[in-house]
C-alpha cells in the first residue's frame, strides 16, 4: 500500500474494515469485483481505495478512474467524500453530467482529473467528444455505483454498451457496489466481474409489524386533525416510537402521503420535515441539516433517503404502510444504526388487514436473506442508439462490427442476427444510418448526431397531461403521463380528493375529458404510478399464512418466527377476514357484487396484471366495453354495469398455459399504456421525432421490430407472462382451485381493494387542502430579491415578507418597476443594467436576463401579491408565471405551481446540457 494512502487510511477511520481488505486484495490482484454490501459497511471505499492505489502506485496518466452513479446516488455526502480522499492523496476527482457549466466541461477537456464521477448518460456524450477521447484511453478502472437500480432498466442496458464502447479504446478493470439482491451471480455476470466481495458477518435487523387499535385518547386527536381514529391510533403509536428511540426516519411509498403524514404530524406540533424527489435541493438540503442537528426528530421521506445520504446516526426507521419488497424494507431499514456490529431496527405500522399480513411475510422473508431478484433487460431501441453512437466515434464501420461489439455485453448476449439486421434496417429508413453493400460498411447520415443527444437518455420525457371536465367546461388540473397510460376510458381515478370518470382520452392533445362519478370505489389515486409492485413471492407467501391461520394458528405463529408483532392483533386481524371469502396459496376467490367483480389471488402486481388482462379481454369479446380493470398485488378489481356470474368468469381463468402469451399480448395492444410504451420505444429507435404525436401509433409499427420491443417492455415492467403460466399449470394441474361466491355487499377483502388506501381518501377534500397549505407555506418561506428593474435598488427578503407591504412603489426611485427574482437571477440582472446605463450592447444573453426581470416586474404590477409567489416557485420563470397567472386564481394556482414544480424537478432531473451537445456535435463534425 501506498504510504500517502496508508496515513490517510489512519486518520479517515484508523484501518481497513474485513470487507475492504478483501476487496483491496482482489482488485489489486488484477480483477474485475462486485462488492455486495448493506448501508454503513464502507462499500464506498472498498471500491475507491484499491483504485487510488494503484493510481500512486502505478502513476496512473488521467481519466484513469470511471466513478458512473445514478444521479439520485450522486447525493452530496459521496461527493465530499471521494474529495476529502482526492485531497489527502494529491488525487484530482471531479465531477461531469447535464448541469456541470460548460467552462467546467472545457477546463475538464483540456486539464482532465485522474477520476472523473459521471452519471450513465454522460458516459454516453463523452464517448464522442474527440478532445477526450485521448484521456478516456488512459482509464484502468470503472466503477459502478448502486447496480441495482440499473440492472433491471434500459439505463443499465445502455449503459453495458456504453461500457463496451470504452472497451474498444480502453483496457479497464470493473468494480461494482450494490446492496443485497437475490440474484447476485446474475448480477456479477451482468457487469462482467470475475469475484464477489461480500461481508464475512450478517447485518442484524429487528423488525416489528404493528397493527394498532384505537385507544379512547385517540377521539381527541381525530377530531383536532380531522381524521378518523384509527388514523388517529397511527400516528399516536408512531410519534411514541419516535420518542422512545430518538432520531427516526419515517417512509412512505409515495410523495403525495409524505406531504400529507408531513402534515398532519405539524397540526399536531411535532417537529418533522419532509423530503423526497419532488422537492428542490435546497428544500431536501435544509431537512437533511435540521436531522442531523437535532432541530426535528424525524424526517418523513420516500426512497429518496435510500441511498445513504449523510444525516448523522438514526435510530429507528419506521415504515408507514407496507414495503411491498423485501428489498425496500431492508435497505430502508439499514439506515438506522448502519455501523457494523449494530442492530438496526425497523417498525412497520399497517394500515388495514391485507397491508399488516403482507408486513409480516416481508418482514420474515427479509429475517431469512430472501431477496427480490433484478430482472436485467436488454431493448433494441437502445441497440440502435448504441449503433449510431458508434458510428459518430468511427464514421464508418463493417456491418458485423457492432453486432459483435453488442454480443459481449451481457443482455445482448443471445442477440439474434436477424433482429440486428431488423435494427439496422429501422436506421437506415429513418435516414440515420446508410450501408454500402459494395464495401459492407456502415455510415452516417444527416440527422444522426440530432437523433443521438436526444436520445441520451433512455427515460420517457414526463409530460403531463391536461384534465378537462366535460361538464364546468374547465381544465381542473394535470397528471403525469406515466399515471395515464394505465388509464382507460370508462375507468375512475381519483385527483384533489374527488372521483373522476374517464370519457375520453385525446392522445392528439393529451387531454382527458371527464365527469365527476361521486364514488371512491374502484377509482385509482393519482399517486397509484408511483407504488411498488408487490412481487409474485411476497404474494404467495401472503396466501399460505392465511390458510395457516384459517386452520392452525399455532402453526401461523411459527411462520413468523423471527419477526416481532403482537398475537393480539395477528388475531384480532385475522378475525376481520374469517367469515367471509378470502384468498390462499392453493385457493383463487371470484366474488361478484352488483357493481363489481373481483378476483382475489395472491400471485403479486404483474402476475395479476396479465391475469386481469386476459379476464378482461374475454369479457369484451361476450358483452363489449362496457367493463374496466384494475389489478393490484391481492386483487383483479372489474367495475361492472350489472352482477356478473362469478362461474362464467371462473372458466375464463383456465387458459391452456401455451396460450397465455399470446392472449396477453393481443389485449395490451389495445391498451393506451401500449400505445404510450410505443410512442418512446418508436423515439429510442429514431422512428419518430422526440416531439411527435401519432394517434394510431399501434397501426404505424404493426408487424415491426419496434411492436416487439414494445411487448418486451410491457412484459418486463407491467405483465409477467412467465409467473401466469405458471398459475395457469397449477389451475390445470388442481393443485389451484377457484371458489366462487355471489354478494350484495362487498367483503372486507373487496372493500379494501377496490377503494385503495382509504387512509388517503378519508379526508378527501381535506387531503387536498392540505397540500395546497403545506406548498403555499414552503413557497412564503423561500428567499427572494426584490429589485427595482430602473434603479437597481435591492433587498433580499423571504416571500412571507412581502404578504402584507405594498409592491408598488421603489423606496429609492419610485419606480412601479419592482420585480421578483432568484439571487442568481437578481445578480445576472445588476450586470446587465449597467451596461444598459452606460448605452453599451447586450449580448444575446444578456438580453435575456434583462428582459427576464422586466417581464417579472410588469407581472408584479399587474397580479400583486399572487405574482410573487408564482416567481418564488420553482422552476417558474416569468413567461411559465405569466401563463399560470392568466388561467388560474387562489387555490387553483397554487395547485398549478405545485403541479409546475414537480414537472419540472422530474424532467430536469435528467437533461443532459443543451450546451455540451452542441458543442459535442460540433467537434465531432469537425
Amino acid at each position: 500500500m501506498h504510504p500517502l494512502l496508508r496515513k490517510a487510511i489512519r486518520e479517515r477511520f484508523g484501518k481497513l474494515n474485513r470487507l475492504q481488505q478483501d476487496s483491496f486484495r482482489e482488485v489489486s490482484a488484477g480483477k474485475s469485483v462486485l462488492i455486495i454490501a448493506p448501508t454503513g459497511s464502507g462499500k464506498t471505499e472498498a471500491a475507491v481505495l484499491p483504485v487510488f492505489n494503484e493510481i500512486l502506485e502505478e502513476g496512473l496518466k488521467p481519466i484513469s478512474a470511471l466513478y458512473i452513479a445514478p444521479l439520485k446516488a450522486l447525493n452530496r455526502d459521496l461527493l465530499e467524500r471521494l474529495e476529502w480522499w482526492g485531497r489527502k492523496l494529491e488525487i484530482t476527482v471531479e465531477v461531469r453530467h447535464g448541469d456541470t457549466s460548460a467552462y467546467r466541461k472545457a477546463k475538464q477537456t483540456k486539464n482532465p482529473p485522474q477520476m472523473l464521477i459521471i452519471t450513465p448518460e454522460t458516459l454516453g456524450v463523452i464517448l464522442t467528444v474527440k478532445s477526450l477521447r485521448k484521456h478516456l484511453s488512459n482509464v484502468k478502472f470503472v466503477i459502478v455505483d448502486e447496480i441495482a437500480e440499473l440492472v433491471d432498466n434500459k439505463r443499465g442496458s445502455q449503459l453495458l454498451l456504453n461500457l463496451e464502447r470504452l472497451a474498444e479504446i480502453a483496457d479497464f478493470r470493473r468494480i461494482g457496489m450494490t446492496a443485497t439482491v437475490g440474484n447476485e451471480k446474475e448480477v456479477r455476470d451482468w457487469l462482467r466481474a470475475e469475484a464477489i466481495v461480500k461481508p464475512n458477518w450478517r447485518k442484524a435487523y429487528r423488525f416489528h409489524v404493528l397493527y394498532p387499535k384505537p385507544k379512547e385518547e385517540d377521539r381527541e386527536l381525530a377530531e383536532k386533525l380531522s381524521v378518523s381514529p384509527e388514523i388517529a391510533s397511527r400516528l399516536r403509536v408512531l410519534w411514541e416510537i419516535v420518542e422512545r428511540h430518538g432520531k427516526a426516519l419515517i417512509f412512505t411509498n409515495t410523495r403525495q402521503f409524505a406531504e400529507v403524514l408531513a402534515h398532519r404530524l405539524k397540526a399536531w406540533g411535532k417537529p418533522v420535515e419532509v423530503h423526497h424527489g419532488s422537492l428542490s435541493k435546497e428544500a431536501r438540503v435544509r431537512a437533511e441539516k435540521a436531522l442531523k442537528e437535532g432541530k426535528i426528530k424525524a424526517l418523513i421521506c420516500t426512497s429518496s433517503m435510500e441511498l445513504g445520504i449523510d444525516i448523522g446516526d438514526v435510530d429507528v426507521v419506521i415504515q408507514y404502510m407496507s414495503p411491498r419488497q423485501v428489498n425496500r424494507l431492508v435497505q430502508r431499514v439499514g439506515r438506522a444504526k448502519h455501523r457494523i456490529g449494530e442492530v438496526s431496527e425497523g417498525y412497520v405500522i399497517a394500515t388495514n388487514v391485507e397491508d399488516y399480513l403482507q408486513s409480516l411475510v416481508i418482514a420474515k422473508r427479509a429475517l431469512e436473506g430472501r431477496f427480490e431478484a433484478v430482472e436485467p433487460i436488454g431493448g433494441l431501441d437502445v441497440l440502435a442508439h448504441f449503433v449510431v453512437g458508434l458510428l459518430i466515434e468511427y464514421r464508418k464501420l463493417p456491418r458485423e462490427r457492432p453486432y459483435e461489439i453488442a454480443k459481449r455485453a451481457y443482455v445482448y448476449r443471445d442477440l439474434s442476427w436477424e433482429d440486428y439486421l431488423d435494427v439496422l434496417s429501422v436506421l437506415e429508413d429513418a435516414r440515420l444510418v446508410g450501408y454500402d453493400e459494395e464495401s459492407n460498411l456502415l455510415y452516417l447520415r444527416r440527422g444522426a448526431f440530432q437523433y443521438y443527444y436526444e436520445n441520451l437518455s433512455t427515460i420517457p420525457d414526463e409530460i403531463s397531461w391536461r384534465v378537462f371536465n366535460a361538464k364546468s367546461g374547465h381544465v381542473i388540473g394535470r397528471l403525469d403521463e406515466s399515471f395515464v397510460m394505465d388509464l382507460e376510458e370508462g375507468m375512475e381515478f381519483v385527483m384533489n380528493g374527488r372521483s373522476w370518470i374517464v370519457l375520453k382520452i385525446d392522445d392528439e392533445s393529451r387531454l382527458l375529458k371527464v365527469r365527476e362519478s361521486k364514488s371512491l370505489e374502484s377509482a385509482i389515486p393519482s399517486w397509484e404510478g408511483e407504488m411498488i409492485p408487490v412481487p409474485f413471492g411476497v404474494a404467495f407467501d401472503v396466501g399460505r399464512l392465511r390458510r395457516e391461520l384459517a386452520f392452525d394458528f399455532r402453526k401461523a405463529l411459527d411462520l413468523l418466527e423471527g419477526v416481532e408483532f403482537s398475537e393480539e392483533e395477528l388475531r384480532r386481524a385475522f378475525e376481520e377476514i374469517r367469515d367471509e371469502p378470502f384468498p390462499t396459496d392453493r385457493d383463487i376467490v371470484v366474488e361478484s357484487t352488483p357493481k363489481a367483480l373481483i378476483i382475489h389471488a395472491d400471485f403479486g402486481s404483474r402476475a395479476n396484471e396479465a391475469i386481469g388482462r386476459i379476464v378482461h379481454s374475454l369479457l369484451i369479446l361476450r358483452y363489449g366495453r362496457v367493463f374496466s380493470v384494475r389489478s393490484q398485488g391481492h386483487a383483479i378489481v372489474f367495475k361492472t354495469p350489472f352482477q356478473l356470474n362469478p362461474e362464467e368468469v371462473k372458466r375464463y381463468l383456465y387458459q391452456e398455459p401455451e396460450s397465455v402469451e399470446f392472449i396477453v399480448s393481443r389485449a395490451l395492444r389495445d391498451s393506451h399504456a401500449y400505445r404510450w410504451r410505443m410512442l418512446n420505444v418508436a423515439k429510442r429507435f429514431g422512428a419518430l421525432r422526440r416531439d411527435a404525436r401519432i394517434r394510431r401509433i399501434e397501426r404505424l409499427f404493426e408487424g415491426t421490430v419496434i411492436e416487439r420491443e414494445t411487448l418486451n417492455e410491457l412484459y418486463h415492467d407491467k405483465v409477467d407472462v412467465r409467473k401466469t403460466e405458471l398459475v395457469m399449470e397449477l389451475l390445470k394441474a388442481g393443485s389451484l382451485r377457484v371458489k366462487t361466491v355471489l354478494r350484495k355487499e362487498p367483503s372486507t377483502l373487496a372493500r379494501l381493494n377496490m377503494t385503495v388506501s382509504g387512509e388517503f381518501l378519508l379526508s378527501g377534500v381535506l387531503e387536498r387542502d392540505e397540500l395546497i397549505e403545506l406548498f403555499r407555506k414552503r413557497l412564503l418561506e423561500h428567499e427572494v430579491v426584490l429589485v427595482c428593474t430602473n434603479c437597481g435598488w435591492h433587498s433580499k427578503t423571504k416571500v412571507a415578507r412581502l404578504q402584507n407591504i405594498k409592491l408598488r412603489q421603489c423606496p429609492r426611485c419610485g419606480s412601479k418597476m419592482l420585480a421578483v427574482a432568484h439571487p442568481i437571477d437578481a445578480e445576472e440582472f445588476f450586470e446587465v443594467l449597467e451596461k444598459v446605463r452606460h448605452g453599451k450592447p447586450l449580448e444575446r444573453k444578456e438580453e435575456r436576463a434583462y428582459r427576464k426581470l422586466l417581464k417579472a416586474s410588469d407581472l408584479v404590477d399587474t397580479y400583486g401579491f399572487e405574482a410573487v409567489l408564482a416567481l418564488a416557485s420553482y422552476g417558474t420563470g416569468p413567461d411559465t408565471a405569466a401563463r399560470l397567472l392568466a388561467q388560474y386564481k387562489g387555490d387553483a394556482l397554487i395547485l398549478a405551481l405545485m403541479e409546475r414544480e414537480r414537472q419540472f424537478i422530474r424532467t430536469r432531473r435528467f437533461w443532459v446540457d443543451r450546451k455540451e451537445k452542441e458543442y459535442t456535435e460540433n467537434r465531432s463534425a469537425s
